[in-house]
């Protein structure tokens, strides 16, 4: 299957990926299968930024062998993490 997706929509994607994995996996311990299964999920989709020119958004650690949010991004979507807390 093949999904096409504009930048706006793509940054929508990255946007409800980063929100919601922060949501499932930022108040546990340790990793269990649902922390794994969503950060492979959210590496899948953060691989993708260049494609669509937003590298401003998440970076690539070469060591690491992994993607991650730009402090950019994270200033961004951190005001709807705020505001689930506050509810």
């Amino acid at each position: 299957m093949k999904i096409e997706l504009t930048k706006e929509e793509y940054k929508t994607l990255l946007t409800l990926s980063f929100c919601g994995e922060w949501v499932i996996n930022s108040h546990k311990t340790k990793v269990d299968r649902m922390s794994k299964k969503t950060e492979q999920f959210e590496q899948k989709i953060f691989s993708f930024a260049k494609d669509f020119g937003l590298e401003k958004w998440i970076e690539y650690d070469s060591e690491m062998e992994q993607y991650f949010p730009t402090s950019d991004m994270e200033d961004e979507l951190h005001k709807f993490i705020e505001q689930y807390n506050l509810d």
